[in-house]
């Protein structure tokens, strides 16, 4: 095996891949170099006063960078169809960590929301680990679409709706947004009927409604941008 392949910046093969494939290669490297410049930024004068060294926490950020991006180098050269096999398994087993973290004695709550499970010195955030696999599993169900029966459809619909309601009801409605648009904008990609997808859209927005008319922090944070400095350690910081 050439080592070189596990090292994305010096992978010989690049070269034979398409031109959006090395985009995204490249724009991929772009926003890692941007987070670990804002990690530096954020963390440099906390890691000064906590460790003596300000470089504390980023120094830890570049060595998980470099582990992700072996990783990201393995998946690349991994066949697509082996990948979409592991979408379906990791979608159910990520959700059933979800539901774990409803369950008192189970779930790790921080600031008010349960979104995390203990495991040791470790906290595990199963709605991050969500993200990849609802990605997989959505490309694959509505690239076939158009050959999948009504029961199918709204049997894979309603479970994408069970994993944002599992991850609305922590709740954290910022990472239930984010993966809706997501699977929103790979139907949209898939070329799914418009008034699919404006229904949708609606009922997204009204859900979203809804949870900010009972959860008055999230309404704090939406608004807060209007005057960031009223509260720049909680409500403005998070902005």
């Amino acid at each position: 095996m050439n080592w070189r392949y596990l090292i994305p910046f010096f992978d010989p093969t690049v070269e034979h891949w398409s031109m959006e494939a090395r985009l995204l290669r490249w724009l991929t490297f772009l926003w890692l170099s941007v987070g670990l410049v804002v990690v530096f930024s954020a963390s440099y004068p906390i890691a000064n006063a906590e460790h003596g060294d300000g470089l504390y926490y980023f120094k830890r950020q570049v060595i998980w960078t470099l582990v992700g991006m072996v990783g990201f180098n393995i998946i690349v050269r991994t066949p697509i169809y082996s990948v979409l096999k592991t979408a379906r398994v990791g979608l159910f087993s990520v959700l059933g960590l979800l539901v774990l973290t409803l369950i008192p004695g189970l779930g790790t709550s921080i600031n008010g929301a349960t979104r995390w499970i203990s495991l040791g010195p470790l906290l595990l955030q199963p709605s991050e680990l969500m993200k990849p696999f609802l990605v997989l599993q959505g490309s694959h169900f509505f690239s076939d679409w158009n050959r999948l029966t009504w029961k199918v459809r709204l049997t894979w619909l309603g479970i994408f709706s069970i994993v944002l309601l599992s991850i609305l009801i922590q709740p954290n409605l910022s990472t239930t947004a984010l993966s809706g648009i997501t699977l929103w904008l790979i139907a949209l990609a898939a070329g799914l009927p418009l008034i699919y997808l404006g229904g949708t859209a609606l009922g997204g927005i009204l859900l979203a409604t809804i949870s900010v008319s009972f959860k008055e922090y999230q309404r704090r944070r939406i608004l807060s941008f209007l005057n960031p400095w009223a509260d720049p350690m909680n409500d403005g910081y998070q902005l």
